[in-house]
């Protein structure tokens, strides 16, 4: 084997192998998160959200307070089971190559979408949490949205480079 095509392939293995760390590492703070104590978490939520309403309301109402906190809520749903969606959607693609890529991204849908029903479902057995269907499938969504993005970036990128 000649010294370029060993050093590509440890270049792979390379981004395989961080892309899989950075990957765990992100999944283990998903569930760190899920599985914290109610009160914990909604204190957490509750004094951000004070802290948001104060910046765009002179003199906040409670009602605002737990509008923001819902807001505040929503968006950490979406966005981080979007990064997940799309960390995930990146390590499937670059371990299954060529026609097995699309194999990767329905795999990478498939491990999203366990993931946001088991974090949700789970959440009924730690102490102040409950399941909420809602939840749920703002945590689906946000995993869709990622994989979508990753799976246009990745198709745009094809493009571009066909086109130079």
């Amino acid at each position: 084997m000649n010294k370029k095509r060993k050093s590509h392939i440890l270049l792979e293995l390379g981004v395989i192998a961080i892309s899989f760390a950075a990957l765990l590492l992100l999944l283990y703070f998903v569930v760190a998160v899920s599985f914290q104590n109610g009160t914990v978490s909604s204190d957490i939520t509750m004094k951000m959200a004070g802290q948001i309403a104060r910046r765009i309301f002179e003199n906040p109402t409670q009602d605002q307070i737990s509008t923001t906190a819902l807001m505040i809520r929503y968006g950490a749903h979406l966005g981080l089971f979007f990064v997940v969606g799309f960390v995930t959607t990146f390590v499937s693609m670059v371990v299954f190559r060529r026609y097995y890529r699309i194999l990767g991204v329905i795999g990478a849908g498939a491990v999203c979408y366990v993931l946001a029903y088991y974090t949700e479902y789970y959440k009924q057995f730690v102490e102040g949490r409950h399941f909420q269907q809602s939840d749920a499938a703002l945590n689906w969504y946000g995993s869709l949205a990622g994989i979508f993005c990753m799976v246009g970036s990745y198709l745009l990128n094809r493009l571009l480079v066909k086109l130079s």
